[in-house]
């Protein structure tokens, strides 16, 4: 290849500053990074190691540059793994065990392997190599070690660093909210998540829409627009005992009650037999999600191999403000040995709206609001009554565990159209599973087999290989038939954790062809056997992602993905006779998106994105297509300040060439955004540490609507072309 000779390059090269201007991003960006970074190395200033904000000298920056340096605040992982979920769960107790991990990192020199299996993107192989590792080599000096284990790439390490640490490490540093470098040991000092043996912490947050909704206007919502939420978390560790407290308070927008919605519980556990006991509101996830799953789960991602096994988090106490989704009552988790005894009772109320004619429950809703008449009717209408136990052994190769439960209610549910007619129905419902996850060196079996009240079984199977640092690999096939009845499950399938009326056969692979380069692909064949809600007759289809990310250097990484969805699909059109009738059409819908993430300095990142969607029918047209293109930038511009900003311009041809568009948002918060139509939409966030113990958040969003007298439907109904909201919140940590 022809070069320029490298004295006229590095002049040529040093016309383009590491600090550049964003309005010029792109442009210089392209330049640069083709001809500056990839044909001249010699140059590439993006692999330089950050300046300490301590004097050091020459022998100690090159000490560093062997070692690691985490930022605390980068939260891209984050969105990797919740992007995918469209569902409308802005409290998700997934977003809080995503956030109580990266603010109470494992240590890797006391961790247990159960523990590292909760961390993303790491395969239970892997989690097994680790502890063998360091029962071989003793304790770890730094985390950087973990890229000497079989299953941990180097992108893989970058994703999962932010959840472990060393403790006392002289080797490991971080970046702070300052967007300085320091070591973990000084963290531990200042930081009462890595080191002290009490904690007490309040979180408190506001949300307001500021255009008025119908339904405030005519008087149909009572409350005010506010929703308010409040937290107070205690934790306390004495000798071999830890003691865990919680409560919380909650009123959506519309509800004039301030604590419409109140949950806590208290915890007790120690290292030996008791491992743990909690009195209040807890979930319960085992298994593979066949048998008794509580919470949201990962399901298909960007990660096409470890998102897709559950992570059998077990017994936990419930933080979080979703107002479903969790039992009340008592629960202990007891070690013996190799066994762990899971013993639970609940009685606990739900919302639904009841015939009063035949006093049964003809509809339940989750949405927790309880706003209108109608809404405060239905509000604890019926009542569960759950108990049951859970034996699970595990040792060095196998685990096998099984889950036994019972529930009655208050009043029969009644039995849904033909439409849901396998829908569970009736008084009293209980569900028998076996589950088991074994490890034979690269290989992992995983799965699940449940049983519902009717007798009908269903069940999910997994083979995955691990192919040393080179690759993994996943085929896991799931069949629930559409006569199984789960109350309490949430399956791996296309429509994540329905659990009935579903067959498919998963297959996913992640490669890592060179050091810095991982590419993730999944093909998933499904069939919907028995008629669905929209759809008359049984349908199938098939869904296929590849993704590509590239780390560039140290501080640019490029993502390139592709995702293809093919399904059958109930539709409504007109006859010869300009009647509306129902046939079956196929569609197709396709997404590219291509990303750059460039990290200017520890203080300063730009983060563009463009994201393009086909749909095409095959028999009835009605083609429609949408793009969305954003910038990020974010920058810390005094001490202790971090300032997020994005502007996205979208533009589709209606609703069903929606984009979704994950975004950052105040601590317990999920933002995962429908943007269809043509307009813009702009947020800016901060994060504000007044003190080591306080820190401020704030958001402020707007989205702007290109030709529309009104935005949303109904009550919700906001009159004009703006749709602009408004959060705040704060967590201090005693």
């Amino acid at each position: 290849m022809l070069r320029i000779p490298y004295k006229t390059a590095k002049n040529f090269c040093s016309l383009f500053p590491k600090k550049i201007v964003p309005l010029y991003f792109l442009s210089y960006f392209f330049i640069k990074v083709s001809f500056c970074t990839v044909m001249y190395p010699e140059y590439n200033s993006l692999d330089t190691f950050p300046t300490e904000s301590v004097n050091l000298d020459k022998k100690d920056n090159q000490k560093r540059n062997k070692t690691d340096t985490t930022n605390l605040n980068d939260d891209f992982i984050q969105e990797v793994l919740l992007e995918m979920i469209t569902d409308d769960a802005e409290d998700s107790k997934l977003l809080d065990f995503l956030d109580n991990l990266r603010l109470n990192p494992y240590d890797l020199n006391t961790v247990t392997e159960e523990k590292l299996e909760q961390i993303p993107f790491l395969t239970g192989i892997a989690a097994k190599n680790i502890i063998i590792y360091r029962e071989k080599n003793g304790t770890f000096i730094s985390k950087k070690e973990l890229l000497e284990i079989d299953g941990v790439t180097p992108m893989i390490y970058n994703k999962i660093k932010y959840f472990v640490y060393v403790k006392n490490s002289r080797e490991d540093f971080v970046i702070n909210e300052k967007g300085e470098i320091i070591p973990v040991s000084k963290l531990e000092q200042k930081n009462i998540t890595y080191s002290k043996n009490y904690q007490v912490q309040f979180k408190s947050r506001i949300q307001q829409e500021l255009q008025t909704k119908e339904g405030y206007q005519k008087g149909i919502y009572p409350g005010n627009k506010l929703k308010l939420y409040n937290q107070l978390n205690l934790k306390y560790i004495w000798n071999n005992y830890r003691f865990e407290g919680n409560f919380t308070m909650e009123k959506d927008p519309g509800e004039t009650d301030i604590a419409d919605f109140n949950s806590g519980y208290l915890q007790v556990s120690n290292k030996q037999i008791l491992n743990k006991v909690i009195i209040g509101d807890y979930t319960l996830d085992f298994g593979q999600g066949i048998g008794m799953w509580s919470s949201l789960a990962f399901s298909k991602s960007a990660d096409a191999v470890v998102g897709v096994k559950k992570r059998n988090r077990g017994l936990n106490g419930y933080r979080s403000a979703n107002e479903v989704q969790f039992f009340r009552g008592i629960a202990a988790d007891v070690n013996y040995s190799d066994f762990n005894i899971f013993l639970f009772y609940s009685d606990n109320y739900l919302d639904a709206t009841i015939d009063s004619t035949l006093n049964e429950v003809s509809s339940i809703y989750f949405d927790g609001y309880h706003r209108t008449q109608a809404e405060q009717k239905r509000d604890n209408s019926f009542k569960e009554k759950l108990a049951g136990g859970r034996v699970y052994f595990h040792s060095d190769a196998f685990k096998f565990g099984v889950t036994y439960w019972y529930a009655n209610y208050s009043k029969t549910i009644k039995a849904d159209t033909v439409k849901q007619l396998y829908n569970f129905s009736g008084r009293r419902a209980n569900m028998l599973s076996f589950d088991y996850d074994i490890i034979f060196k690269n290989i992992n079996f995983y799965g699940e087999i449940g049983r519902s009240q009717n007798g009908v079984l269903a069940g999910i199977g997994a083979l995955q290989f691990s192919f040393y640092k080179i690759a993994d690999v996943v085929v896991l096939y799931r069949n629930y038939p559409e006569d199984f009845s789960p109350v309490h499950s949430f399956g791996f399938g296309d429509k994540n954790g329905n659990t009935i009326n579903e067959k498919g056969l998963y297959t996913g692979i992640s490669f890592n062809p060179l050091k810095n380069i991982e590419i993730n692909s999944y093909f998933d064949q499904y069939k919907f056997p028995y008629r669905t809600y929209y759809n008359p007759i049984p349908i199938g289809g098939n869904d296929f992602m590849g993704n590509f990310e590239w780390k560039i250097s140290n501080d640019l990484f490029f993502n390139l993905r592709y995702r293809n969805r093919n399904e059958e699909e109930t539709r409504t059109v007109q006859d010869i006779y300009n009647r509306d009738v129902k046939l079956i059409d196929n569609r197709n819908q396709m997404n590219i998106r291509v990303e750059f993430l460039y990290e200017l300095s520890n203080i300063f990142k730009i983060r563009s994105r463009y994201e393009y969607v086909m749909i095409r029918y095959k028999r009835y047209g009605e083609n429609n297509k949408g793009l969305l293109f954003f910038t990020d930038v974010e920058f810390i511009p005094v001490n202790e300040l971090t300032v997020s900003t994005r502007f996205v311009y979208f533009q589709t041809d209606n609703y069903d060439s929606r984009i979704y568009e994950y975004e950052k948002d105040i601590p317990g918060i999920l933002s995962n955004l429908a943007l269809y139509g043509k307009g813009k939409r702009i947020y800016v966030l901060f994060k504000y540490k007044i003190y080591d113990f306080i820190q401020l958040y704030g958001k402020y969003a707007e989205t702007f609507f290109d030709g529309v007298e009104s935005i949303g439907s109904g009550y919700d109904t906001i009159d004009g072309d703006i749709n602009n909201k408004i959060n705040l919140g704060i967590i201090v940590n005693f």
